[in-house]
């Protein structure tokens, strides 16, 4: 937009003189709207005209070849009476090996600290 500024000013002194010039030049009100309104329409063509020109990216979707593929269907939740359901119920009562091995592993630093080792 570097060449904004300048052709707002050129833009807005020229409604500005149209009228001022229309009312110097002594006409009724309604001409004046008329002329002023009219070299408002006239600026607004030229906007459009510059916006028009801007050189934008063009946004082009590519074609999808071949056969869409299905979205995969939604795995099913297991149910709560299930043996390998991880939230059911008394699943904490019996420990694995892995919190044995990693429970011990624990206790062992523990004891070295308390004897002073």
């Amino acid at each position: 937009m570097r060449g904004f500024a300048p052709r707002f000013a050129l833009e807005a002194g020229f409604l500005i003189l149209l009228g001022v010039g229309a009312g110097y030049a002594d006409l009724r009100p309604a001409a004046i709207v008329a002329i002023v309104g009219g070299g408002w329409l006239l600026v607004a063509l030229v906007e459009l005209a510059v916006w028009l020109a801007q050189a934008r990216p063009a946004v082009v979707s590519a074609p999808v070849l071949g056969v869409a593929e299905e979205p995969p269907a939604p795995e099913p939740e297991p149910a709560a009476d299930d043996p390998d359901y991880p939230l059911r119920a008394g699943a904490g009562d019996a420990p694995s090996e892995e919190v044995e091995a990693y429970t011990r592993v624990i206790g062992a630093g523990s004891d070295e600290d308390a004897t002073g080792r």
